[in-house]
């Protein structure tokens, strides 16, 4: 979902010395003044920043995406559970009315049915006293599947609520998110008056993509279900960066290793933080081919490792799914899970 930009200043100001001397030579950058230049090491600085924190913004918008999925099914459930309750509760009202009656307006069934139809005073008082146990067990069950249904709609109430709240938290994400893509579009005018040399060597900082010939050593997936899940993010390389996408012509991070792992036979969550409660966590130094591998705190990208030192990465706005080495994030990593299909 990110790239490592605001954590990588060093490695990013050997680009800024690339343009020193055309800078202090040359033009100056668009619409600036040579006493207020901004310098190529700054723009990336800033850019970095804003990327990271459009990183973040994603990820809280596809948690927020996912809370809202998990709340519209509670909702159901629970409008589901009410609808049962609420049936349930006529049906045993019903029953327990026709009893009722039966008890007052049935001569058989009633008290003086009873009397008339009894051989000795015991056995009038022994029709009586069943008569009143049916009634009170009768009564105990339309009271507790009233109390069941109170709690339903109660539940119903709250899901509905607790919905109403996850899509607004959803939106006013979203609109924040607006906001910061404003600011990285600007940044990447001042970024583009970079020459085309300039820019290689800033993508090659920002998103280094490994060699096709050395994809051709990577350690092969221990299990059917992770050489699917592999196999399937190789095969994404080269499409670009959407938030919010899982496919099939665009992806974000989560949304590709959910994509992948779904091929595995895994269902996973579309947010980089809730895929790492998936699976059980390994250590850095056990990883193996289809292992999801989670960067920065709070979590806010997640990549498939795919051996070798090497994972498929689909990083942020701008640029596409590539395969890059693990070491580049060597600073904001923060843990590995492994998955079984």
């Amino acid at each position: 979902m990110a790239i490592r930009f605001a954590r990588r200043v060093r490695p990013l100001i050997a680009v800024a010395a690339i343009s020193t001397a055309v800078l202090t030579a040359g033009p100056t950058l668009a619409g600036a003044t040579p006493h207020h230049e901004p310098s190529i090491a700054s723009v990336q600085k800033r850019l970095g920043e804003l990327a990271l924190k459009n990183t973040q913004l994603v990820e809280k918008f596809n948690q927020s995406r996912v809370l809202v999925q998990r709340r519209e099914k509670a909702a159901a459930v629970a409008q589901s559970d009410a609808r049962r309750t609420e049936s349930k509760y006529h049906s045993a009202h019903d029953k327990f009315a026709l009893i009722i009656q039966a008890q007052y307006e049935s001569g058989g069934f009633g008290a003086a049915g009873a009397l008339l139809d009894s051989s000795s005073d015991s056995n009038y008082i022994d029709r009586l006293e069943t008569l009143s146990v049916v009634s009170k067990h009768m009564a105990e069950i339309v009271d507790d599947v009233a109390s069941s249904r109170d709690a339903a709609r109660a539940a119903s109430s709250k899901a509905a609520r607790l919905l109403v709240s996850a899509k607004k938290q959803r939106d006013a994400v979203a609109q924040t998110r607006k906001n910061v893509e404003k600011q990285i579009k600007k940044y990447q005018v001042l970024l583009a008056t970079l020459n085309s040399a300039q820019q290689a060597a800033y993508q090659r900082q920002a998103n280094p993509s490994v060699s096709s010939s050395r994809l051709m050593h990577l350690t092969r997936a221990t299990s059917a279900s992770a050489r699917r899940a592999v196999q399937f993010a190789l095969n994404q390389v080269g499409k670009p960066y959407v938030f919010g996408a899982a496919g099939p012509g665009a992806f974000d991070c989560s949304g590709l290793t959910m994509a992948a792992w779904q091929r595995g036979g895994v269902s996973l969550p579309h947010s980089a933080a809730d895929q790492y409660n998936y699976g059980h966590h390994v250590s850095r130094s056990e990883l193996q081919p289809g292992d999801l591998i989670f960067f920065y705190q709070p979590i806010g990208h997640v990549t498939i490792y795919i051996g070798d030192g090497m994972m498929v990465s689909a990083p942020t706005e701008g640029q596409n799914v590539s395969v890059v080495p693990l070491s580049s994030f060597d600073n904001d990593y923060t843990g590995a899970t492994r998955l079984v299909g």
